[in-house]
């Protein structure tokens, strides 16, 4: 009879208790949009590893009884699930000039983080720095979502990653790149739901991806950004039934992220260095000219950027198999 692999001195194949999570999370952040569906607090005990941040999304705390939403945020805490508002109902209250109630109460009923946006009306920049500025005196965290809900009126991409800049100056936990519940035709997606690739490496050549949260509602997009962007990306604007699946895909335990999951290795120095160390893990084998032409960066930006990876260890030079005139960059 085989002897079982843990009498052997193995560990059990099966874990036999959930994983240590430190919270917050900096990065592999999972904010999912809570639509008030049934929550039993089993299963959220079995989820809680793997999800971060839950937000009542746009006005729905308003169509229950505020001992009900205090109910429902207590659910979640007992599982250190934190809770925020959604953008929308921060939209709300300030059209109904209300902003400063809405804070007071969200943040007595015990709301964690309360999310800012101009999804829906418009807000100037001082308006925004405002309403930063109240929920800080509150102790109150908060996001900052950038983008329209409009598919008819969006955000270039300049006005994008400037508003991204602007947002980040005023200190939210993470900015939100937002793409509604359909993820079709808003941000990073087109009307058809696939992702503007050349969007996501335009901004994430000025940002970080860790100070970041992409909305990615279809599991489809999560595995892709995931593919592309590592294992620790920030997702939100995921379906609670989502979760557990996204989680899988996280450990590179299904099939579409078998063995392809990127290992996250710590990168030092300006974005610039950061998107250049991406696109090498992606495509492997570039030189100087391909490099500048596929992050849209400045060749001496470029060169700059590289020399950052060599002194860090993470970059080699080498010879082109296929022309030795030329110089590839790969990772070591």
């Amino acid at each position: 009879m085989a002897t079982p692999a843990s009498s052997r001195g193995k560990s059990t194949f099966f874990p036999s208790s959930p994983p240590t999570v430190k919270r917050p999370r900096s990065a592999g952040i999972t904010h999912v949009l809570d639509r008030l569906v049934p929550v039993h607090a089993v299963e959220l005990e079995y989820l809680a590893p793997y999800l971060d941040v839950a937000k009542m999304g746009w006005g729905l705390p308003l169509v229950l009884p505020r001992e009900k939403v205090r109910e429902r945020i207590a659910t979640f805490h007992q599982q250190s699930i934190e809770v925020s508002t959604g953008g929308t109902l921060l939209e709300y209250a300030v059209t109904h000039d209300r902003a400063a109630q809405f804070m007071d109460e969200a943040r007595e009923l015990g709301f964690d983080l309360v999310e800012i946006s101009s999804g829906v009306i418009e807000l100037a920049p001082h308006q925004i720095e405002r309403l930063a500025r109240s929920a800080k005196e509150r102790s109150l965290d908060f996001y900052v979502e950038v983008g329209k809900k409009d598919t008819h009126y969006q955000l270039s991409l300049k006005e994008t990653i400037a508003q991204i800049a602007h947002a980040l100056s005023l200190g939210p936990r993470k900015v939100i790149i937002e793409s509604r519940e359909s993820g079709r035709g808003v941000g990073i997606f087109d009307s058809d739901g696939a992702i503007k690739w050349d969007w996501v490496r335009s901004i994430l050549s000025e940002h970080p991806k860790e100070e970041l949260i992409f909305e990615a509602p279809m599991e489809t997009q999560q595995v892709q950004l995931l593919q592309e962007l590592g294992s620790d990306v920030n997702l939100g604007n995921v379906a609670l039934r989502s979760v557990a699946p996204l989680a899988t895909e996280r450990l590179g335990l299904r099939s579409e992220t078998l063995g392809t999951i990127r290992t996250g290795k710590v990168v030092k120095g300006p974005p610039a260095a950061k998107f250049l160390f991406f696109l090498l893990e992606t495509y492997r084998g570039l030189d100087q000219t391909q490099l500048s032409q596929m992050s849209r960066l400045p060749r001496r930006t470029v060169q700059s950027a590289l020399e950052s990876l060599r002194q860090q260890g993470l970059v080699r030079e080498s010879v082109s198999l296929h022309d030795s005139r030329r110089r590839e960059y790969r990772l070591t």
